[in-house]
C-alpha cells in the first residue's frame, strides 16, 4: 500500500522512491496499491487523477482515492488488500 496525500506534490515525488526501495528488498512481486488521500480537500489538490493513474501504471498497482478524515473507501481499500492477498496466496 502506497499512500500519498493529494495536496502535498512530494508525498506523490516520493511514490517513485519508496517503491523502489520496496524492489530493492526483494518485494517487486507483491501486489500493490496507490492510494490518494484526502480527496475531502478538493480546492487544495495538488495532484490530478490522470498523473496518479498513469504511475500506478508503471509501478503496476491498482489506484483508488479516499478520504481518511470522511472514511471514504476505506472499507474498500482494506476489502481490496484482503481480496488481493488472498488471490495471491492462492495463485501459489
Amino acid at each position: 500500500m502506497l499512500v500519498y496525500d493529494i495536496t502535498r506534490s512530494s508525498t506523490f515525488s516520493n511514490i517513485n522512491n519508496w517503491f523502489s526501495t520496496c524492489v530493492k528488498y526483494g518485494l517487486s512481486g507483491v501486489p500493490r496499491i496507490l492510494i490518494g488521500n484526502k480527496i475531502d480537500l478538493k480546492e487544495e489538490r495538488k495532484i490530478i487523477n490522470t498523473m496518479a493513474t498513469h504511475l500506478a501504471e508503471k509501478i503496476n498497482a491498482s489506484y483508488y482515492e479516499t478520504s481518511a478524515k470522511e472514511g471514504a473507501n476505506v472499507k474498500l481499500i482494506f476489502k481490496m488488500i484482503a481480496e488481493t492477498v488472498y488471490i495471491s496466496k492462492k495463485k501459489k
